[in-house]
């Protein structure tokens, strides 16, 4: 018998065989998921998933543009409530215009019922990702994403709109028309409409609460329907505590632990975990974070001013942000550019 009619050895058959079956059942799932789509828009790859939905890379068919597409996730689809917040979210977000806050271009629903909107796509990393791999913020670095971050709130609270969710994985640092290091504000599910709320009680029962126990404010557990703007100015001082020491302003074992804290301890000063936090800028972040809504910021134009006003304001330039960004593939690889 010649080499070439020899049969294979089995083990080596059966190692083919599986190499093989791996490959077609992989080229399957490959082809079934570039084959998803909702409406003009084919979903890519998935980039995360958190709260009540799940967020895709995707692109318009016609226009060739990359965009995020947010979905509710297949359990929550016949909680009413769920639904109802997922609508409010992208109706309330839909009417801010500013730069810093994530721009929507589209929503709708798909054959099966699955709600979803399109997002802007943001290359770039959220605040708590850039914190986590590379360390605390130089303080004038932090201080440019939570100015920007101000502005953003500013369009939002003037139209009576109140995030409630402020916390470091909600802002994004992206790159945006050759600009790097731009704050961009995201996901505005538990946004409260002062007015709407009021008239639709559903959306937000009294006693109920939502929201990240390591960036809440006090308030939020006994009065969640009732936040102004101070609670989000407490939990953008939470953003840049953490910004500026890489922890949260307290923390504990359990969420009760965390949300208890907030109501009950003293907060220790940023400068003790990191010397190089400014004491100008440490009095504006203890201000935030004040217990009681009368003694923070009464609105965010006052806590811009007040950032404004830190010697540290204004030294992060946009060249250094680019620089920044651009220092080593490693940086690019994570942010996903």
């Amino acid at each position: 018998m010649s080499a070439s009619n020899r049969p294979l050895p089995a083990p080596l058959a059966a190692v083919l065989v599986a190499v093989f079956g791996t490959y077609v059942i992989n080229s399957i799932r490959r082809e079934a998921f570039k084959a998803r789509q909702l409406g003009q828009y084919c979903l890519k790859k998935k980039l995360g998933s958190g709260g009540m939905g799940e967020v895709f890379q995707a692109e318009h068919q016609l226009l060739k543009r990359p965009c995020a597409v947010k979905l509710i996730k297949p359990d929550h689809q016949t909680d009413a409530a769920a639904l109802a917040r997922f609508e409010r979210e992208v109706q309330s977000t839909a009417k801010l215009t500013h730069w810093n806050s994530i721009e929507i271009y589209d929503y709708g629903h798909s054959d099966d019922g699955t709600f979803y909107y399109v997002m802007e796509f943001l290359p770039g990393m959220s605040l708590e990702d850039l914190v986590k791999c590379h360390g605390p913020l130089p303080p004038e670095r932090a201080v440019h994403f939570l100015r920007q971050v101000c502005m953003a709130l500013r369009e939002a609270h003037a139209k009576g709109l109140i995030h409630r969710d402020i916390k470091p994985a909600n802002v994004f640092a992206a790159e945006r028309g050759g600009v790097y290091d731009v704050a961009k504000l995201l996901d505005f599910g538990l946004v409260r409409e002062q007015r709407r709320d009021e008239a639709d009680p559903k959306l937000t029962q009294p006693g109920s609460f939502s929201g990240s126990p390591l960036y809440m404010c006090p308030e939020q557990v006994k009065a969640y329907d009732k936040l102004d703007a101070r609670s989000d100015i407490y939990s953008l001082g939470g953003v840049a505590y953490f910004l500026v020491t890489g922890r949260p302003p307290f923390v504990g074992d359990t969420s009760w632990d965390i949300i208890a804290a907030h109501s009950r301890d003293p907060l220790e000063p940023p400068a003790k975990l990191n010397p190089a936090v400014p004491e100008d800028l440490e009095r504006v972040i203890i201000r935030c974070l004040a217990k009681m809504p009368t003694n923070r910021f009464q609105d965010v134009q006052s806590l811009d001013q007040a950032l404004a006003a830190c010697g540290c304001a204004g030294q992060w330039t946009d060249q250094q942000a680019a620089a920044w960004w651009r220092e080593d593939q490693f940086k690019t690889k994570l942010a996903g550019a």
